[in-house]
């Protein structure tokens, strides 16, 4: 009778004890958010300026390590995240000319060189920041 009254004290004391310090709950760094979504550049500018909002909107997919998308042409690449800093590898396109609307390939062409400098992440009130190298992208998700 002693014993379990030595036991039920040690739990009760036991159970005191994780009350009064509870493990604090982690929080989430930018290394832990997965950015794995459809995207779409919601504004964009780099050393030729601001992107054309008139124009149709560049999707954007990442997941699994992979970057790819569609503006005229289907593209994809590597796509890598280490905290707060991101490396583009070199994207690989379908061919294929679009003649409407008038600019979509100029923006086509701009994007896809922008891309690979971006060297910096950021996930802020659901919006994707991609920066760096010149290069300023805020994507909003998609679908």
């Amino acid at each position: 009778m002693l014993a379990g009254a030595v036991v039920a004290i040690s739990t009760v004391g036991l159970t005191a004890c994780s009350l009064a310090n509870p493990t604090p709950t982690p929080t989430p760094t930018q290394s832990s958010v997965s950015f794995d979504n459809d995207w779409f550049v919601a504004t964009g500018t780099d050393s030729a300026g601001t992107f054309d909002s008139s124009l149709p909107a560049i999707r954007v997919s990442i997941a699994k390590g992979m970057v790819s998308g569609q503006i005229c042409n289907h593209w994809s690449g590597t796509f890598a995240v280490n905290g707060s800093t991101v490396s583009v590898g070199q994207l690989a396109s379908t061919e294929m000319y679009c003649s409407k609307p008038k600019g979509l390939m100029e923006l086509e062409t701009r994007f896809l060189a922008d891309l690979p400098r971006v060297t910096s992440i950021e996930l802020v009130d659901g919006k994707l920041h991609l920066s760096g190298g010149g290069v300023d992208f805020t994507l909003i998700g998609g679908y």
